[in-house]
């Protein structure tokens, strides 16, 4: 009786996808408990602590929201605790006597700022957005900052989701907390956090004697995006002008909060 056939042996190609361990892929990788405090205990607390390192947040509002002076008290207590952190300033909102009376220590902050002129030289090649994100890209890349602040200004126009990705992935590896300032969301999913920001009302000083002088204004913020849980809070705080430093426009960093 002949022997019956063996069956055939299956030959087992293993994968050969490249390893993208430490890469943000779309899930959570950065722990929970990492975060970036600011100044303001009451947002500290709606937040669990604060902004995540490694992520993408973003702080929204219109002109006068306060988010300038929201980024102040993240970079005065990063940079109290000895942490560099950087600023990329599209539109020169970053004054530094105002962030020093905020609490800055301006010795460990990194400011790129593009001059009108260097916009006008790029204009034919590029929209200053795309050098700003490029300049983030380079700092997250250098690596050793705590928090890279981005300001857009007014700036309309919309980042790419290919640039967000790669900025997310670069936060993902160098732990650097990155915040957005823009008038409305630009980073789409690829952001952890956002925070948007509106005027309440506007203070003024009234004596019997004197007419009302402008004291500053009462801030709103709330929570409309967090992946790490919270959605929906929100805080009150007061944002006070000093006109005896910097720029009267700009000069809205010394604060009081309440929740």
């Amino acid at each position: 009786m002949a022997a019956l056939p063996q069956p055939c042996g299956i030959c087992v190609i293993p994968s050969q996808l490249p390893d993208f361990s430490g890469v943000f892929k779309g899930r959570e990788l950065t722990r929970k408990e990492r975060r970036l405090s600011s100044n303001l205990e009451p947002l500290n607390h709606i937040l669990d602590g604060g902004i995540p390192r490694g992520r993408i947040s973003e702080i929204t509002g219109r002109l006068s929201s306060g988010k300038t002076s929201l980024a102040a008290s993240f970079i005065a207590a990063a940079t109290q605790r000895g942490e560099t952190t950087a600023v990329v300033d599209l539109e020169g909102a970053f004054d530094p006597p105002a962030m020093a009376a905020a609490g800055v220590d301006l010795d460990r902050v990194l400011w790129a700022r593009a001059s009108q002129a260097a916009k006008s030289r790029a204009a034919a090649l590029t929209h200053p957005l795309g050098a700003a994100w490029k300049a983030a890209e380079l700092i997250l890349e250098a690596g050793g900052f705590g928090l890279l602040v981005v300001d857009f200004g007014l700036c309309v126009r919309s980042i790419p989701q290919s640039a967000a990705l790669r900025v997310a992935r670069l936060a993902e590896r160098s732990g650097t907390s990155v915040m957005i300032l823009a008038p409305y969301r630009m980073c789409g999913t690829f952001a952890a956090l956002s925070l948007a920001l509106s005027r309440a009302s506007t203070l003024f000083e009234r004596t019997a004697a004197a007419p009302a002088l402008f004291d500053g204004f009462a801030i709103e913020a709330v929570v409309t995006r967090n992946k790490l849980g919270g959605s929906g809070a929100r805080i009150h705080w007061r944002t006070v002008v000093d006109l005896s430093i910097g720029d009267p426009q700009v000069a809205t960093h010394r604060q009081s909060a309440r929740g």
